[in-house]
């Protein structure tokens, strides 16, 4: 009897090791496949946190560029003073920016260096605006400074998407009302361009009621004689009056910074007509039928922002 006993209690310590053995193995085979495997889980770990990275700072910077004017909001007017580059259009009687309303003149006082500076220098980029309607590229910017994508070797590339408004042209400089006499007196303003406008935009000068006019003249940077923008010959004719600034022969600024031209006007004509003089700032390309200061000013587009690390 006690023999058996004792042969039960070891069958008993022999089957306790077996199960323990047993349960060992599957333990063993998942902790050998999660070291096998520990390479790629920290991969996709990393390239998670670098992916949600990219893409909060891809859209902080679209934000920053579509829902704000800036720093200071008027910043496109004096470059020295920028902070912070901002596109939107300022509201200056809400004191508001209009978000997703995008200011022509910001726009093109913008270099790629300056997005950079609001990505940092650990990402890359490249971004470009087309018109929905239209399908013309208006913006193309890179971090290279060319016009191609350049994220072709990239490991993850992050996009962001927005709709906005852009003006379809703006007023850069406007004589409003001038009154019309038979001794008129010379009146002038200035507009900017520099390289990044005069490769985007398309000038002209409108006149709304060139019939009323019996002499005259506007001219740009002083350029005189035949290469006037409007000849005294031109008056008076059926309103309105268009024509367009040659960038080249009335030698509007193209520097990287943004300069002032000039444009002067007299006109003379019947004593208490009066009429509008208007230089506009158009899309490259804009047919000349369709420029006209009094209709829609503003027309959607698409912008895209690629963003990746280096």
């Amino acid at each position: 009897m006690d023999k058996l006993r004792l042969i039960k209690g070891d069958s008993r310590g022999y089957a306790l090791s077996l199960d323990l053995l047993l349960a060992l193995i599957p333990i063993t085979l998942m902790l050998g496949l999660v070291t096998a495997n520990m390479g790629n889980i920290m991969y996709e770990a990393q390239d998670t946190i670098y992916r949600s990275s990219s893409e909060r700072v891809a859209a902080d910077t679209a934000n920053t560029l579509l829902k704000t004017s800036g720093d200071p909001y008027d910043w496109e007017t004096n470059l020295a003073s920028l902070k912070v580059v901002g596109w939107a259009k300022y509201d200056y009687n809400n004191h508001l920016p209009m978000e997703y309303v995008l200011m022509p003149q910001k726009v093109g006082a913008t270099n790629s260096s300056l997005i950079q500076n609001i990505l940092g220098s650990n990402y890359g980029y490249y971004l470009t605006i087309t018109g929905l309607e239209t399908g013309n590229t208006i913006v193309n910017l890179t971090n290279s400074g060319s016009t191609n994508k350049n994220f072709n070797n990239a490991s993850d590339v992050v996009k962001v998407e927005r709709i906005v408004l852009m003006s379809a042209f703006d007023i850069v400089a406007q004589f409003q009302d001038v009154r019309l006499t038979t001794q008129p007196i010379t009146l002038t303003q200035y507009f900017p361009t520099n390289r990044a406008y005069l490769e985007a935009y398309d000038y002209y000068v409108y006149v709304d009621k060139s019939d009323s006019v019996s002499s005259g003249w506007v001219e740009v940077n002083d350029v005189t004689g035949v290469n006037r923008v409007v000849q005294t010959s031109d008056f008076p004719s059926d309103p309105p009056l268009v024509r367009y600034i040659d960038p080249v022969t009335q030698k509007l600024k193209n520097q990287t910074n943004l300069q002032s031209n000039k444009v002067s006007t007299r006109l003379a004509g019947s004593p208490g007509d009066t009429v509008n003089v208007y230089v506009l700032q158009v899309p490259k390309g804009t047919p000349i039928g369709l420029i006209d200061p009094y209709g829609p000013q503003r027309v959607r587009a698409m912008f895209n922002f690629y963003v990746w690390t280096k």
